[in-house]
C-alpha cells in the first residue's frame, strides 16, 4: 500500500499557489499519494495580485501585467486553460517618458532591459549629452564584472554616469522599488548580468537575446483580459481539491519526532513536508521557535511599501494626448509620484471608452517614514502633481487608493550570500523549503522558482 504523504504551503500568494500546482501535478506523475494543504494568514489567496473592478473601471492593487519574453507565466497560463484570456500591451503607443526638471521628456524608443536596444535610438536621444552616448558606445571594450555589485555600481561600469542616471537608474528604481546603490545587480538584473558574463558586453547580449527571441507575442507586456487575479482564480479552481485555510494567523513551525507540526489560530496539524512562500518577514516568524538562525537571516530582508492611487478624467475634457505608457520620476525632482501607469493607453478594456485611467505608485523605501495622511489627501495631492506634469485643467471622474504594505521585498547586495546562508541553516530539517519573491521579483521568476521548489519537494518525499 502506497503511503499518503501529508505536505503543508504555507502561503497562498501567486509562489505558494504555483508550487501547490506544481507539486501535484508531479506528484500525480510520480504515482505519490499527497494530501495537500494551504495555508494562509489573510481572508483570501492572492498575496499582492489582487483585481477590483468599480464602476466599470478595473483596477489592479498590484502587478498589473508580466513580460512577454519570460514563458513561465504564459506556460502556466496555457496549462490552465485560459491562453485564450491573455492580452497584449498596445505597444504601437509603447513609449516611457520621465520628468527631467518638471517637464515630461520622452525616453529613447526600443528600449530593452532598462536600456535603448538600439544605439540609433540611443544617439537620437536629447537625454544624453554627446561625451555620455560616446562612454555607453564604449560598453563592448569593459570587462565582465566580478562579485555582486550594486545596480548602480554595475550600470556606471558598463554603461557610463549619464546613461544610469538619466535612463537606467530610474527604471530600475521605478520598477524594483529600491535604492539602485544597495540593490543587486546579480539578483534584480539577473539577464543583464548573464548577459554579460557570457558575451562580454550587454549591447552583444540583447542582440543575441532578439535574435532568438520568440516571436509569438508582438506586445512586450501581458495580462489577463479580467485582471491578474485570473491567474489566481485559474490556480485555485485547479486546486479545488486542495484543503485551503485561510484567515490563519500567528503560524508557528515546530518540528516533532521526524515531522513538522504547523500551529497558528484555529489550525493544529502535523505534515511530512513544509513549503514556506510567504514575505521573508513572515516565514521568518514562522520559523523563530525551530530555526532561530534562519528565521534571523530572513528576517533582515527589507521591503518597500507601495501606495496605488487610481485617477480616471473625462477623455473629451482631458488635454493631454497620453501617447505613451507613462512616465517616471526619478528621485532627485522630489514629487510624491514615483511612476505613472496609463493604463488606458497602454491596455485596452481597463474603463469606460469616454474615459482616460491612470495609475500612480507612491513608493515608500524601507525605513522611510512619511506622515500619516487621509486617503482624500492622498487622491487630492496626487492629482494636483499630474494636473501641473500632463498640464490639464480638469478634475478626477473617478478615484481610488489603497496602500500595500511589504509590497516589494528589496534584494539588495550579498542576496544571494544570504539566501545560502538560510538555505545552509535549513539542512537540519530536509523536509522545510522555500519559495517567494525574495528569491526573485516579478511573476516570472516567482513561478519558476515555485516550480523548482516543488521539484525538489517530490524528491524529498520520494526519499522518505
Amino acid at each position: 500500500m502506497n503511503r499518503k504523504f501529508r505536505v503543508a504551503i504555507i502561503g497562498a500568494g501567486i509562489s505558494g499557489l504555483s508550487a501547490a500546482y506544481f507539486l501535484k501535478k508531479k506528484s500525480v506523475d510520480e504515482g505519490l499519494d499527497v494530501d495537500l494543504n494551504i495555508v494562509e494568514r489573510s481572508s483570501r489567496p492572492g498575496g499582492v495580485i489582487r483585481t477590483e473592478v468599480v464602476q466599470d473601471f478595473l483596477l489592479e492593487w498590484g502587478p498589473d501585467s508580466f513580460v512577454a519574453y519570460r514563458p513561465q507565466t504564459r506556460k502556466l497560463i496555457k496549462e490552465l486553460g485560459l491562453e485564450d484570456e491573455l492580452i497584449g500591451s498596445k505597444d504601437e503607443l509603447r513609449r516611457t517618458f520621465i520628468l527631467r526638471n518638471s517637464q515630461l521628456e520622452s525616453l529613447p524608443r526600443n528600449m530593452g532591459f532598462f536600456i535603448p536596444v538600439r544605439l540609433s535610438s540611443l544617439w537620437s536621444s536629447p537625454s544624453i549629452s554627446t561625451s555620455g552616448k560616446l562612454r555607453a558606445l564604449l560598453e563592448p571594450f569593459v570587462r565582465p564584472s566580478r562579485g555582486d555589485l550594486s545596480v548602480q555600481e554595475f550600470l556606471v561600469r558598463r554603461l557610463g554616469k549619464e546613461l544610469t542616471e538619466n535612463i537606467a537608474g530610474p527604471l530600475v528604481a521605478a520598477i524594483h522599488g529600491g535604492n539602485i546603490q544597495q540593490l543587486s545587480a546579480v539578483s534584480v538584473l539577473p539577464e543583464l548580468h548573464r548577459m554579460e558574463q557570457k558575451y562580454g558586453s550587454l549591447w552583444q547580449g540583447i542582440r543575441a537575446f532578439d535574435k532568438h527571441r520568440p516571436t509569438s507575442s508582438r506586445s512586450l507586456f501581458l495580462t489577463m483580459r479580467h485582471g491578474m487575479s485570473q491567474l489566481i482564480e485559474g490556480l485555485v479552481k485547479e486546486l479545488s481539491h486542495v484543503s485551503l485555510h485561510c484567515s490563519v494567523e500567528d503560524t508557528r513551525l515546530l518540528e516533532r519526532a521526524g515531522t513538522y507540526q504547523v500551529k497558528g489560530n484555529q489550525f493544529d496539524q502535523n505534515f511530512d513536508l513544509v513549503v514556506l512562500s510567504a514575505p521573508a518577514t513572515s516565514v521568518a516568524n514562522v520559523l523563530s521557535a525551530m530555526n532561530r538562525e534562519a528565521a534571523d537571516i530572513l528576517s533582515q530582508i527589507p521591503y518597500s511599501s507601495t501606495t496605488l492611487v487610481y485617477l480616471a478624467y473625462s477623455r473629451r475634457e482631458f488635454s493631454h494626448p497620453l501617447d505613451g505608457f507613462g512616465f517616471i520620476v526619478p528621485k532627485k525632482e522630489r514629487t510624491r509620484i514615483d511612476a505613472c501607469s496609463w493604463v488606458s493607453s497602454k491596455f485596452s478594456g481597463r474603463c469606460p471608452k469616454d474615459q482616460v485611467l491612470l495609475r500612480c505608485t507612491l513608493r515608500q523605501a524601507p525605513g522611510e517614514a512619511r506622515q500619516p495622511e487621509s486617503r482624500e489627501h492622498i487622491i487630492d495631492a496626487t492629482h494636483q502633481e499630474i494636473q501641473r506634469t500632463l498640464n490639464i485643467s480638469c478634475r478626477p471622474t473617478f478615484a481610488s487608493s489603497v496602500h500595500i504594505e511589504q509590497a516589494t521585498p528589496q534584494l539588495n547586495v550579498g542576496h544571494q550570500l544570504r539566501i545560502g546562508q538560510v538555505d545552509l541553516a535549513l539542512k537540519r530539517h530536509p523536509g522545510v523549503l522555500l519559495c517567494g519573491a525574495f528569491f526573485g521579483s516579478g511573476i516570472p521568476q516567482c513561478i519558476e522558482t515555485a516550480r523548482l521548489t516543488a521539484l525538489r519537494a517530490v524528491e524529498v518525499l520520494k526519499s522518505l
